[in-house]
């Protein structure tokens, strides 16, 4: 008895699958048809459908030497961190006051939003400003904020930088996203055309063998 050739029993699975399949179509040829169109939705539309982002740049100087510093996105809190000040010198000697800088880049959904801010210090400020704006999808927006001794805490936007270039995806991404595309289309478009072609067969009842 010779052995069985080396893709005989993997070529015996796919049958035997296919054999399942065509059974399950010729079953349920209107919910095939269905879950097809679906199918091709999804994957023409749905990337459309699916928002970007965009980047939040909030930037502070402040003359306190310990403070903290909360930042929300709408409701939520996107970070919070605490901040030391240093002895400045103008010209490198004369002694300047107190300062320090606060820098932070916050990944946002693209639309509007409410980013409040809440500055605290160990010398007794304790302020809080909200302001809302809109964020263009690959845009980045920043926020100047500046606790002022008058107790009250500006918050200002700076403008808008596009990042395309930036957030553009590599070559090869959208090379691959493209092949899989036409070969998803390509498949499910054989597969419905067999179901349109099939479709008479699929929908008539079978019938019963006489007694």
């Amino acid at each position: 008895m010779q052995p069985a050739p080396a893709g005989a029993s993997w070529q015996a699975t796919a049958q035997a699958a296919l054999q399942r399949v065509i059974a399950l179509i010729r079953k349920h040829p209107l919910k095939f048809i269905g879950i097809s169109v679906a199918a091709v939705f999804a994957v023409a539309f749905l990337p459309h459908l699916v928002g970007g982002s965009a980047s939040l740049k909030v930037q502070m100087q402040h003359s306190f030497r310990s403070a903290q510093v909360s930042v929300w996105v709408d409701g939520d809190l996107a970070c919070s961190e605490h901040l030391t000040g240093s002895q400045r010198r103008r010209f490198g000697l004369l002694p300047a006051g107190i300062g320090g800088n606060f820098s932070r880049l916050l990944q946002v959904p693209a639309g509007w939003h409410t980013v409040k801010v809440r500055v605290t210090s160990d010398e007794g400020y304790d302020n809080t400003g909200s302001i809302t704006g809109d964020f263009p999808q690959d845009s980045q927006i920043s926020l100047q904020v500046s606790p002022r001794r008058s107790g009250d805490l500006g918050m200002v936007w700076q403008g808008m930088s596009t990042m395309a270039a930036e957030s553009t995806p590599a070559w090869y991404v959208k090379y691959a996203s493209s092949l899989l595309m036409t070969a998803v289309g390509s498949l499910v478009s054989a597969v419905m055309a067999y179901v349109v072609k099939q479709l008479p067969n699929l929908l008539r009842p079978a019938s019963t063998p006489k007694a």
